[in-house]
């Protein structure tokens, strides 16, 4: 008999069951500290095991932002963890600032595995909405900078929350999301999903984690995105 035959939600390509493994969006330990009641119904998409190998140091990466960051108690094992892990793996690195209690202060983060976690993040939404892999015809942007978001960001941002309804994974304060196409005149009252159309241009998809940190995914079509380059 042969085995069934899934998607990777990461690079698109198949493998036979034995072969994949699930990948948690968000990773598991954005739960930390959280109870039973915030965990039901992750979301969990098919991973080929190089792809979920591939994202454990940024998952953990991206904890540990949330964890320095904090400022809701709900998150202090969070916090607690990453101060534990950082301290244990990087106790003279120039990277961590102490107070002058020898207290962890901050830390300086790499902003390369940072932003691949959320076109990690990204993905797994796609494939978990629309049932397909994103492609390579399309460019992924990320924007994490709050407070530095441009017009055409707070634009989309806006498109987002005044035409659709948010979803979550386990619990709205672990992660909400809207994913979308993006297109020019669309007008809702409903608030639900659009259809998706053959080859859209464009996708959105604001994150908001642990109600500490949100944060924008640009999809572009690549043809798309040289035409615009051509006309500027």
């Amino acid at each position: 008999m042969t085995d069934k035959v899934l998607t990777c939600y990461n690079c698109g390509n198949t493998f036979e069951k034995k072969e994949t493994t699930k990948e948690h969006i968000p990773s598991r330990n954005l739960f930390d500290g959280y109870d039973d009641s915030f965990k039901v119904n992750r979301i969990t998409v098919t991973a080929c095991f190089d792809c979920n190998n591939q994202y454990s140091p940024t998952d953990e990466e991206f904890r540990n932002m949330i964890g320095i960051i904090a400022k809701n108690k709900e998150n202090n094992e969070i916090k607690n963890k990453t101060i534990r892990s950082l301290k244990r793996k990087n106790p003279k690195s120039q990277l961590l600032d102490f107070d002058s209690l020898r207290e962890l202060s901050g830390i300086t983060f790499n902003g390369i595995p940072i932003e691949n976690f959320h076109k990690k993040i990204f993905k797994g939404l796609f494939f978990h909405q629309y049932g397909k892999a994103i492609t390579d015809d399309y460019e992924l942007f990320v924007n994490i900078d709050q407070s530095d978001w441009s017009p055409a960001t707070m634009g989309f941002l806006g498109y987002l929350k005044e035409l659709f309804d948010f979803k979550k994974s386990g619990h709205f304060d672990i992660l909400k999301y809207s994913l979308q196409p993006f297109r020019l005149g669309v007008i809702k009252i409903d608030k639900k999903d659009l259809t998706v159309q053959n080859e859209e241009n464009i996708f959105i998809c604001y994150m908001d984690f642990n109600k500490e940190h949100g944060s924008l995914v640009i999809a572009v079509r690549k043809k798309y995105l040289e035409n615009l380059k051509k006309k500027a």
